[in-house]
């Protein structure tokens, strides 16, 4: 239903939401899968955080839930920590994985944290926009600072080396980690991170359109433009919404001469290629392409059509979809978009030339989207201003960091704005082949060698800047 246009709008994004649907929440998905029958191996557990840790004046406190899995541990050991993003967190990253297989190659111990306001580990009660004001990467870190000193309270791992892994927005987390409490964390692996704001992400739709050219087939892109062309020349004229509207089963009362409206109905339809290469394999893409004009299932976690249930047809309402989508404020939907709105932006619009969509996908309908969800506060100052915080505080594309690993397929739309080049020796950036968002933290033995490979020196690094095993 209208929760299907806010989790593509979500798709930011990571996101891994920001069409941004959480790239973390398609993780979690694949992780929990690994986990096997039988009796758990992992204990969950809570704990007791502050609500503002930056307001010595604030009494309240919350419980932020985590996993722990021990049975690899052996003095010496480190201790693993997968932080949450922009989903529920699973107990699936102890099971496999990058952190799983860190953990049982050099005896450590493993922790799952969950992000603040994601999943069970909620402050407040979501009752006005003023109870989001908690939420933020800044408030998110020093509840993980909290833990890793709880954690080093156990004489067990008190001198124990410290490793954070993060994948999309919690990519971001890992790498900040590192930069802003050097004294706890000893090195950090951030995949897939768009460690950079930005208000007009137009670069997204630019790598897709790349990706299309170079593993689509020959008239892959042509026939996208195509397409695209068509809807907007139909939509053009109220003959030709009345034409789109039988052919697609959208709504009658759907007003498509709306800006808003259409621009909805024009983000839903790219987003179908837009989840193929952020989430998709090289032979994902040449198969969409193969089947152009065939309905095929998303690489998107979310309903395969857009329907108003009572009627069956799809309804690209942009009012009715925001309202009906923040009734539940609690949603991860809410939640996210208000991180875009009030840090990152992230916001993936058509305006480049250099991509097959048509210019249908403004800046300005992710603006008008905060502002509706939030209020008109939430307009472009505050979301300019929050933009700026965030690369002030983190320092974008040029984190003054070492012993941090950055990881990026080289399909990814998100790793534009990523960091690609080494920021140091002690801070490589890696670029895998044929790989999409986070394809590194989920590896399995039918993957392609260059991601096999690429794990293993990324496993290596930590390796050897925590001086573990062979690089003792």
């Amino acid at each position: 239903m209208f929760y299907n246009i806010l989790k593509v709008l979500i798709f930011i994004h990571p996101i891994c939401g920001f069409v941004f649907d959480g790239r973390f929440k398609h993780l979690v998905k694949e992780v929990t899968s690994l986990i096997q029958f039988g009796p758990p191996v992992h204990e969950t557990k809570w704990l007791e955080q502050k609500l503002d840790h930056f307001d010595d004046n604030e009494n309240r406190k919350w419980k932020m839930q985590y996993f722990k899995r021990n049975d690899f541990w052996k003095p010496n050991g480190p201790v693993i920590l997968f932080i949450g993003g922009e989903a529920a967190a699973s107990p699936g990253f102890l099971y496999g994985g990058m952190a799983y297989e860190l953990a049982k190659e050099t005896n450590g111990v493993i922790f799952a944290s969950e992000h603040r306001y994601y999943g069970k580990s909620v402050p407040l009660k979501f009752n006005t926009v003023d109870d989001f004001k908690y939420l933020s990467a800044r408030q998110s870190l020093a509840d993980n600072a909290h833990l890793i000193r709880t954690i080093k309270l156990n004489p067990l791992y008190s001198k124990a080396k410290i490793v954070v892994i993060g994948g999309t927005y919690s990519g971001n987390l890992a790498a900040w980690m590192r930069l802003l409490y050097p004294e706890l964390v000893d090195a950090a692996v951030a995949s897939s991170a768009p460690v950079l704001a930005k208000k007009d992400f137009y670069e997204y739709l630019e790598k897709v359109n790349d990706v299309y050219e170079k593993y689509g087939t020959n008239d892959c892109l042509a026939k996208i433009k195509d397409k695209f062309k068509r809807y907007e020349t139909l939509l053009e004229s109220q003959d030709g919404i009345e034409q789109l509207k039988k052919e697609e089963n959208i709504c009658p009362d759907t007003d498509l001469s709306v800006p808003e409206n259409k621009q909805t109905f024009f983000l839903t339809k790219t987003s179908e290629f837009m989840g193929e290469v952020q989430y998709g394999r090289v032979d994902d893409i040449k198969y969409r392409c193969e089947h152009f004009n065939e309905t095929i299932e998303s690489q998107l976690d979310v309903e395969p059509n857009l329907w108003r249930e009572e009627s069956q047809c799809h309804d690209y309402d942009f009012n009715r979809m925001v309202d009906y989508s923040y009734k539940n404020k609690s949603s991860f939907i809410a939640c996210w978009t208000y991180q875009t709105c009030t840090e990152f932006g992230y916001f993936q619009s058509s305006t480049s030339s250099k991509q097959p969509f048509t210019n249908n996908i403004p800046v300005d309908y992710y603006v008008k989207l905060c502002m509706k969800a939030f209020g008109s506060e939430f307009n472009d100052t505050r979301v300019d201003n929050g933009i700026n915080k965030v690369n002030d505080i983190y320092e974008g594309l040029h984190p003054n960091v070492t012993k941090v690993v950055f990881v990026n397929g080289d399909m990814d739309p998100w790793s534009t704005i990523g960091i690609l080049e080494d920021v140091s020796h002690d801070a490589p950036a890696i670029i895998i082949p044929r790989a999409s968002h986070c394809r590194d933290l989920v590896v399995s033995h039918n993957d392609e060698v260059e991601l096999q490979e690429a794990v293993k020196h990324i496993k290596d690094l930590i390796k050897k800047w925590i001086g573990v095993g062979e690089f003792i």
